[in-house]
């Protein structure tokens, strides 16, 4: 089903190195997509299986982003998919991180101001010839809240807030947006919070899956249902949800 959509168009990957992104990146070079894989890792990026382009960018250099992008449309023309996927998750609570704002940089240039960066001349191409489809790999943590994870959810959930004000004005000129709100996925990235949660969690095929059928079916958004619920609970009581949380902290408990 992923192949009509793909074959012989170009798609723009980021975070195409190891993770969601690589097991991504390789599904749609497989099925005759042209990849054009973006990461920091040069090494990973080389041995991705053919179909698939390098492009070494660290999204942090927000310059570098925009000039990256431009490259890309200078040689490939405006892409028919674009995941953004690149993505950086630390752990820590407000105490831990009040003399590390530096932190909180360096998750926003890969989270939110980096991808913006690169996505803004692919995205006026895109609308240009009014076509495409933009896929952004989100996190349940901004249905849900958690302590521990401040830095990391704000970014995450600012380029989600973006994309949502910029989303009907893409849809008509002709590009569809989705925002993938994934649960926890087994990656070496989230290797250190490992079993910490109750909820489900996904392996790299299992999140590849979900973004293989947001390719084919295009939908607004996709979430869990208990992270929808969670998400509303929260925001009709916040006050009884800070309670509860602020008691797991106060009796030494890690959120």
């Amino acid at each position: 089903m992923v192949r009509p959509m793909v074959v012989g168009r170009t798609v723009v990957v980021t975070g195409a190195s190891r993770g969601i992104g690589r097991c991504v990146a390789e599904r749609l070079a497989q099925v005759g997509a042209t990849v054009l894989a973006v990461a920091r890792d040069e090494t990973a990026l080389q041995s991705l299986p053919g179909g698939a382009v390098p492009c070494v960018l660290d999204l942090r250099d927000t310059d570098a982003a925009t000039a990256t992008a431009e490259h890309l449309l200078a040689e490939h023309g405006a892409p028919g998919l674009v995941i953004s996927n690149a993505g950086h998750s630390i752990h820590r609570y407000l105490a831990e991180y009040t003399d590390r704002f530096h932190d909180v940089a360096r998750l926003s240039g890969v989270n939110f101001l980096g991808p913006i960066a690169f996505l803004l001349p692919l995205l006026r191409e895109m609308t240009a010839t009014c076509s495409g489809h933009l896929i952004n790999v989100s996190t349940t943590s901004i249905d849900v809240p958690l302590p521990g994870w401040s830095a990391y959810t704000s970014t995450k959930a600012g380029f989600d807030v973006w994309l949502a004000s910029v989303a009907p004005e893409l849809r008509a000129a002709g590009v569809r947006t989705t925002s993938l709100h994934l649960p926890r996925v087994r990656t070496a990235m989230s290797a250190p919070t490992a079993g910490r949660y109750p909820v489900p969690e996904l392996t790299i095929d299992q999140a590849a899956d979900v973004v293989c059928r947001a390719i084919v079916h295009r939908p607004r958004i996709v979430r869990p249902w208990w992270a929808a619920a969670g998400g509303t609970l929260t925001g009709l009581a916040p006050g009884v949800a800070d309670t509860v949380f602020a008691g797991i902290l106060s009796s030494g408990r890690r959120v």
